[in-house]
C-alpha cells in the first residue's frame, strides 16, 4: 500500500520544476543589453546620416560602429534563453540583408547614396532596433521572475 502514496515532497518538487520550466522561456530584463541597443541605435543613425558622402570618408566611424555592434551581439548571443533577440540581432546584421548590415554593403560597393534612400534606410533600421528595444524592455525584471517562483 504504501507504493502507491504519493510524497508531497516530491509533488511540491515537481510543481517546482514545473514552474522554472514554464517561466524560463525568455531571457530575463538586462540592463547593459537595453544600454547596448538604445546606444547602438542612435550612433547607428549618426552614421547613416553621412551615407551620402563616401564611405572612406568615414571608415573609421563605421569600423568602431561595427565593433560595437559585434560586442552587443556576443552579449545578447551568450546570454541564456536569449535565442528571439540574437535572431533580430542577426537579421539587423545580416549583409545580404535589407537592413543594416545590408545599407553598409551598399554603401560600400556602390558609394555614397541619395539623401532620400538614406532617410528611409534609416526609417527601417530605426524600427528594427525599436523591435530589440521593446523585446528587451518587455522582458520580465529578474526579481519580478524570482517573485512568481
Amino acid at each position: 500500500m504504501s507504493k502507491h502514496i504519493i510524497n508531497p515532497m516530491r509533488i511540491s518538487l515537481l510543481l517546482l520544476l514545473g514552474v522554472f520550466t514554464g517561466c524560463s522561456t525568455i531571457a530575463t530584463y538586462d540592463q547593459e543589453a537595453y544600454k547596448n541597443a538604445t546606444s547602438l541605435k542612435v550612433d547607428t543613425l549618426v552614421v547613416m546620416s553621412k551615407a551620402n558622402e563616401a564611405l572612406s570618408s568615414h571608415s573609421s566611424e563605421v569600423a568602431k560602429l561595427t565593433i560595437a555592434l559585434d560586442k552587443a551581439y556576443e552579449y545578447d548571443r551568450n546570454r541564456p534563453l536569449n535565442d528571439i533577440t540574437v535572431k533580430m540581432w542577426d537579421k539587423l546584421r545580416n549583409p545580404n540583408g535589407d537592413l543594416l548590415g545590408g545599407f553598409l554593403r551598399e554603401w560600400k560597393e556602390d558609394g555614397p547614396m541619395l539623401p532620400k534612400y538614406v532617410q528611409h534606410k534609416k526609417q527601417q533600421i530605426s524600427e528594427g532596433f525599436d523591435t530589440i528595444i521593446q523585446l528587451e524592455s518587455g522582458k520580465m525584471k529578474p526579481a519580478e521572475a524570482e517573485k512568481k517562483l
